[in-house]
């Protein structure tokens, strides 16, 4: 347990100094927007880039571990929506948010520094084969939801999938692994010295970057009198679809170091700050995301914790 606390605690603890630095005045939201803007498009992508071009990749691959994530993350998606429909009787477009809070985990801001600490370099690649799935699945079938609800359907939604669709494609962290995998696949695993030089520097500084920018992001959020809500769907997040993710990829599929305890704490991982970004963009329900945002990040301390030692960190 011991071991775990060192996990944990640089980890939640650099985010704790983000979070305090803007609740303190040390900076404010404009210069917190621009941390996580430069970790989104900067650092994280180069430090993705780096690690995957230099990475030996293994003889072989459990892709079988990504349908037993995935079948998680919808079954938890799924339980959100039921919880929005029969216990706070919100309408559909309404509906997709909660399934988002409570299946859309925040794999990179928290989950790679928090992986790569406790699993090593071997986690790599399961963790960079479940971000590149991550947004082109859930968020999607989100905007889908959100148009069939407010009676949009056919063209105005077909052309904001399209619009979706892309901005996948062009996002600069799958740009970052699309780029660093085809280096690796066309043999240059070992990088001209400059580019190696960069590389390195920016895998060191991407981490720390990115737990402050989740801990100033964090600072912004309220719980807006949505307790309720958000209880069930951080219950959901923490609890239920990493429980779900154990028992598809353990006893069903079989499937051992590293992709189960990888597929199991990302699971388990609290809602991400885009669930709250998607809610305001499309103007629904951004309070009930806000709020399980920050219980989902808050509880997590403990549940990931136990679910570290669980997995064999």
């Amino acid at each position: 347990m011991i071991q775990i606390a060192g996990i944990i605690a640089p980890i939640f603890g650099v985010m704790a100094v983000g979070y305090l630095a803007v609740r303190v005045g040390l900076f404010g939201a404009v210069t917190a927007r621009r941390l996580v803007l430069f970790v989104f498009n900067a650092a994280i992508p180069i430090m993705l880039f780096y690690r995957i071009a230099t990475i030996d990749f293994p003889e072989e691959i459990a892709w079988s571990f990504l349908g037993g994530y995935y079948a998680s993350a919808f079954a938890a998606y799924g339980l959100g929506m039921l919880s929005a429909r029969f216990l706070f009787q919100r309408p559909i477009d309404e509906q997709s948010i909660y399934g988002l809070g409570a299946g859309f985990s925040n794999t990179v801001l928290l989950g790679i520094p928090l992986l790569v600490s406790a699993f090593g370099d071997e986690a790599t690649v399961p963790i960079f084969l479940i971000i590149s799935f991550h947004s082109a699945t859930l968020l999607p079938v989100s905007i889908i939801l959100i148009e069939t609800g407010r009676g949009r359907e056919g063209q105005a939604a077909s052309m904001r999938a399209a619009r979706l669709v892309f901005e996948v494609v062009a996002n600069p962290i799958i740009a970052g692994i699309l780029l660093g995998l085809g280096a690796n696949l066309a043999g240059l695993s070992t990088l001209p010295a400059p580019i190696d030089a960069v590389g390195r520097v920016m895998a060191t500084v991407a981490i720390p970057c990115s737990l402050l920018a989740l801990g100033a992001s964090l600072a912004g959020y309220r719980l807006e009198g949505q307790l309720a809500p958000a209880s069930v769907l951080a219950g959901i997040k923490l609890l239920v679809q990493p429980m779900l993710a154990w028992v598809l990829v353990v006893p069903v599929l079989g499937l051992g170091w590293p992709w189960a305890p990888v597929a199991v704490v990302m699971a388990g991982l609290p809602s991400a700050a885009m669930v709250y970004l998607f809610g305001a963009r499309y103007e629904t329900a951004s309070e009930v995301a806000a709020s399980a945002v920050v219980l989902s990040s808050a509880f997590s301390v403990v549940t990931l914790s136990v679910l570290l030692v669980l997995m064999g960190a």
